[in-house]
C-alpha cells in the first residue's frame, strides 16, 4: 500500500509541475517592405503584451479561464522582405505559401511572424483575414500591421493555431471563431485548461480540429 501511495504522490507532483511550468517561445519577425516601418521596440511590446494576456491573474482561474504561463521573446532584428512598389504586398492564394517560407531558415526560433499589408486568403471557404497560421507545418504566422486591432491577442491567437488549437464560439475566448477585433472590448481574453495545455505544449502539440464558423455566443 505504501508503495502505491508513493507512486501516486510522484505522479501527482509531476502533474502539478507540468501545470505550473513556463513555456517560452522564441520568435523571428519580418515585415513586407511595402508596410509601415516596424521596429524592435514595437515588436517587443506586442510580444510582452501577448505574454501578459496569457499569464493574466484570472478572477476565476477554474477550468474555463486559467492563467497560462507562456512567454514570447524576439530573436534577432526585425527583418524586411520584398521590394517597395514591385513585390506583392497582399497575400492571396498564389502567394500565401511563399510568404510563409520567407526567412524560414532563421535559426534558433520556434516560429516566425510575417507582417503584410493585407490577407485575402488563408484557407478555402473563408474571406479576408487579419492573421493566418495555415498550413501550420510552416511554423509561421502572417499578420496585418499593428494598428486598430488588439495585435498582441491576434499574434497569440494565431500562435494558438500553430499548437493545434481551433476556434470556439465564445466572444471572450482567445481562440474565438469571430474576429479578434471583438476582444478589444472584453476585460481579458479567456483561455481554458485544455487550450492552455496546448499552448504550453508547443507547436503541433494538439490535433487540429475541424473549422468552426463564427456564431453569436456569450462568454464561455
Amino acid at each position: 500500500m505504501q508503495i502505491i501511495m508513493a507512486i501516486l504522490s510522484v505522479a501527482l507532483l509531476m502533474l502539478i509541475d507540468q501545470a505550473s511550468a513556463q513555456s517560452t517561445y522564441s520568435v523571428s519577425v519580418s515585415r513586407d517592405a511595402n508596410v509601415p516601418e516596424l521596429n524592435e521596440k514595437q515588436v517587443r511590446q506586442v510580444l510582452e503584451d501577448a505574454s501578459k494576456a496569457l499569464q493574466k491573474d484570472s478572477v476565476d482561474n477554474g477550468d474555463t479561464d486559467v492563467a497560462c504561463d507562456v512567454t514570447f521573446t524576439l530573436n534577432g532584428p526585425v527583418r524586411t522582405f520584398g521590394t517597395v512598389g514591385t513585390s506583392p504586398d497582399i497575400v492571396d492564394e498564389q502567394h500565401r505559401d511563399a510568404v510563409h517560407k520567407v526567412d524560414s531558415d532563421v535559426a534558433d526560433v520556434d516560429f516566425h511572424v510575417k507582417v503584410v499589408k493585407e490577407i485575402k486568403f488563408c484557407r478555402p471557404g473563408a474571406g479576408s483575414f487579419n492573421g493566418c497560421a495555415f498550413p501550420i507545418e510552416f511554423r509561421s504566422i502572417i499578420v496585418v500591421p499593428p494598428g486598430e486591432l488588439p495585435d498582441h491577442l491576434l499574434w497569440a491567437h494565431e500562435f494558438g493555431h500553430l499548437t493545434g488549437l481551433g476556434h470556439r464560439n465564445s466572444k471572450c475566448a482567445l481562440m474565438t471563431a469571430c474576429s479578434v477585433a471583438g476582444l478589444a472590448s472584453v476585460t481579458r481574453a479567456r483561455v481554458n485548461k485544455e487550450e492552455c495545455r496546448c499552448l504550453r505544449g508547443g507547436l503541433g502539440f494538439c490535433p487540429l480540429p475541424d473549422p468552426v464558423n463564427c456564431q453569436a455566443a456569450d462568454c464561455e
